[in-house]
Parts: structure tokens; sequence; C-alpha cells
């Protein structure tokens, strides 16, 4: 047997011991069967705006199971100033209550005692925690004793993903996206998972907001658009800036208006984009909200991205993506969720390195060809019912 499908193998054996383990401890910290009835509920979610919105489906299957609960997602985005949960389900009429806390505040023990203190007077009866894909086996421990002196009353949810011998992992192993990941962690609980329910609730006051902004920025109403997200957290995952204005002159000139959205840091990139593109172009970078971004992504025909988090808010307003992937993670596992997707990517010699910086010029990412995107967004727009002028 060749030794990358034995350490496929390997791989794939720890992963049953090392949840076999968890279960095992989990049973023994709440050895009764998960409570029918429930006053109040925890969901344990951290991460940013991509980790929450894949999140979404599985924290609404807990909330049909729980109608009449008091739900709180306890969250972290990171440090101080990070965007995460918070932006995006606030004022969401099925989550009752977000606490969030950052890096800082849980950096000393007393900071740590302080949190575990409050969790523990909200008095939960059910915990359910929805753990990120890399969440080492030691820490995924430490949030099952947090769980445990919180004093919640049941408690599941904690599963290891290993990254041992990544590479040949990726060869022989299949990866699931994490909105199906996160489903089969609640479905294996027994709550009832569906993956098409993103109700993120934009209101209103959102819609007018985004309805003032493009009016200002000299978007019409009959105006058909794409948007364009070139910005990432990781330089690896960012595709040259010159080739989304190549891909964004090639679409503006078959007539469709790119709207280009970015946080604030992304502010002079996307406005170097939609300079070069022309009239047919607008940045919004830095202008909008969270949820206002998704309003704005509703209203697009596509949306042509990196690996960042604004392909899952598309994701979950069902705005199809072109997403252009680095080969850094394992495979699947960050796509956007769903069918109508194109998600481009390139095999190189060292893939699945999990790299921050890569030494090679980020070469997985601009081995993406122009072309070949505009091909991508072409299939994209041919789906779409209301696609018009049409990419050749």
């Amino acid at each position: 047997m060749p030794l990358a499908r034995q350490q496929a193998l390997a791989a794939r054996a720890l992963r049953a011991s090392a949840n076999a383990i968890l279960q095992s401890a989990a049973r023994c910290a709440w050895p009764r069967r998960r409570p029918i009835d429930a006053k109040r509920v925890c969901i344990y979610r951290i991460g940013n705006i991509g980790d929450t919105a894949c999140a979404i489906p599985a924290m609404h299957a807990i909330r049909r199971a729980y109608p009449t609960a008091h739900l709180t997602v306890v969250t972290s985005p990171g440090k101080a100033g990070s965007i995460g949960a918070r932006e995006l389900l606030e004022g969401v009429s099925w989550i009752d209550e977000i606490v969030v806390y950052h890096a800082e505040d849980i950096a000393s023990a007393r900071g740590r005692l302080e949190l575990v203190r409050s969790l523990r007077a909200r008095k939960f009866d059910v915990w359910i925690e929805l753990p990120v894909v890399a969440a080492p086996l030691a820490t995924l421990f430490r949030n099952l004793i947090v769980a445990r002196s919180a004093g919640a009353q049941w408690g599941v949810g904690w599963r290891y993903e290993p990254r041992f011998a990544a590479p040949a992992q990726t060869l022989f192993n299949d990866f699931p996206d994490e909105v199906d990941r996160l489903l089969e962690i609640v479905r294996s609980a027994g709550f009832a998972g569906e993956d098409t329910n993103f109700p993120l609730e934009l209101t209103d006051s959102n819609q007018r907001a985004v309805t003032d902004l493009l009016d200002r920025a000299g978007v019409a109403a009959s105006d058909l658009m794409i948007a364009f997200a070139p910005g990432a957290k990781l330089e690896p995952n960012r595709w040259p800036v010159d080739r989304f204005i190549e891909v964004g002159n090639s679409l503006a000139a078959r007539g469709y208006r790119i709207v280009v959205l970015g946080g604030g840091s992304d502010v002079p990139m996307c406005e170097r984009i939609a300079k070069a593109v022309g009239r047919n172009a607008v940045s919004l970078a830095g202008k909008t909200t969270v949820r206002e971004s998704c309003e704005v992504l509703a209203r697009c025909a596509m949306l042509v991205c990196n690996d960042s988090g604004v392909q899952h808010l598309a994701a979950a307003v069902g705005t199809p993506c072109v997403s252009l992937f680095t080969r850094r993670e394992f495979r699947g596992m960050w796509w956007p969720h769903g069918p109508q997707h194109e998600v481009l990517l390139k095999d190189v010699e060292c893939h699945t390195c999990f790299l921050d910086a890569c030494p090679f010029d980020n070469k997985c990412i601009k081995a993406i060809g122009v072309d070949e995107v505009i091909a991508a967004a072409g299939r994209v727009l041919a789906r779409h019912p209301d696609a018009k002028p049409q990419v050749a």
C-alpha cells in the first residue's frame, strides 16, 4: 500500500479515536439524554464573518428544536476590533442574545474566570459547541470543561479534525464544506438540520441604506450588478489586483455594472479596481455594514472573489460565486455552500501546506488565469434567469 494512503488511513483512525474519547468525556459529564425541553440554550461558535455565516443552518436547526427557549450565541472574533457574529446576526429575531468576548478578555486567569462566572449566571440547560475546523484536541477538551464548569445541564458538539499527514489526507480523504460539517454535528446530536436555511432576516433599514448608497454611486435599479471582493485575510489567498481589473473590464464591456466590496483596509485596492474599470464600476469598500453588504450581494447576479468570508455571505443570500482558491487548505473544506458556485483552483506539488505566507510567490493562486475566470463567470451568468447581456 502506498505510503500516502497509509497516512490517510492513519489520519482517519486518529480522528475516529479522538472523537470517541471526546464523546465518552461528554457522556461522563452529562450522562442523561438530550433534553426535549429547555429554557436556556447556548450555542458556542467562535470566528469571523465566514465562520459565522457557515454556522447559520446549524444554529437555526437548534432554534427549531427549542422554539421557546432563550437562545444565546457565545462567540469571539479574536482580537478586539475584529468583526464577527455580532455584526452579522445582531437583530435577527430567532437569536435572543449574543455574548461576545475577545482574546484580550481571557488573556489572564482572572479574565477567564470572569467569563465562566458570567456564563454560569445564565444557567444554561443545553450547551452546543459548533467547533472551528482547526481546533486542537487540547482546546476541545478545555472547551468541554468550560461548558461543564459554566453549569450547563447537557452538552454536545466537540469534534476533532486532525491535520496529521495533511497532503495525504487531501489525496485520499473527502472533506465536506463547513456548512455540511456543522450540520452533521447537530444532526448526530438529534437535531433536524437543513442546508437551505440561512435566515439572516435583512431588514427594511438594510434595504433602504443600500438603495440610498447605490443611488449616490450612480447605480440604477435596472443595472445588472456583479460584485467583486478582491480582499482576503491571508496574502496567499489574494489573486492579483491587475487580474481582477482585467476581468472587470471584460464584464463591464458587456454591459454589467461592477460593484467592488471590501472592508476599511481594502479601500485603496477596491478603489483602484473601480477606477481602472471605469464608469461601469463603483467601489463600496468601507461604506457598508456587514448586513448591508449582504443586501448588496443579494441584488447581484454573481460574486467574483477570493477565498474569504464574503463568499459565504453571498452563498447565504443565494448569490452564486466564482471563487478563486489556493491549495493551502483541504480541498472543499471552505468552498461556498451549494451547487450553484464555480470554484477555481490549481494543483501544485506543495499543496495543503497551511502556510500563512507562501515561500513560492503565491504560485497556486497566480496559476489561475484571467480567461479561466471570465469563462467561469460566463457559466454562472448563463444559468442566471435575468443575466442579460450574456457573457460570450
